[in-house]
């Protein structure tokens, strides 16, 4: 059951809204400007703004990686953003995560999936947007939403 209209961003589409040479760029790019602007109700969370700087600043993970001062500004105009929501995990972070565990299989990176759908949870946030649906398909909690 849905009991939100508002959508975490997942650490991919803030990958491709900051990456021009993306072919997801464009589509990407469209919904944070909705979210930065009040005509989406978008959400992030520390663990996505972090995923988001590893990933944006590594060579090795992006064909076209960014500055530290770069993804410093992104992150930034995510967290300063009066429009976009932030959420955190909260203290029971680890109950949370660890009941997810007992319902959902899930192995090695996996689990920073499944702890992003337990902060979800936690801030009854219950829609994710996603380019990699189904990393989070087994979690029924949720309502994936593809770009």
């Amino acid at each position: 059951m849905i009991t939100s209209e508002i959508c975490l961003l997942d650490t991919n589409v803030l990958v491709y809204a900051a990456d021009e040479t993306s072919s997801f760029h464009q589509v990407a790019m469209i919904l944070r400007e909705k979210g930065l602007k009040g005509d989406a109700f978008l959400c992030v969370c520390p663990q996505v703004l972090n995923e988001f700087f590893a990933i944006i600043t590594d060579p090795h993970r992006v064909g076209n990686p960014i500055t530290q001062r770069e993804a410093l500004l992104e992150m930034e105009k995510y967290f300063t953003s009066r429009s976009i929501l932030k959420i955190y995990p909260g203290p029971d972070i680890i109950e949370r995560t660890l009941d997810l565990l007992k319902q959902h299989e899930v192995t090695k990176q996996e689990i920073f999936d499944l702890q992003l759908v337990a902060t979800m949870l936690a801030n009854n946030v219950t829609r994710l947007y996603t380019y990699n649906r189904k990393d989070f398909s087994k979690f029924n909690e949720i309502e994936v939403m593809s770009l």
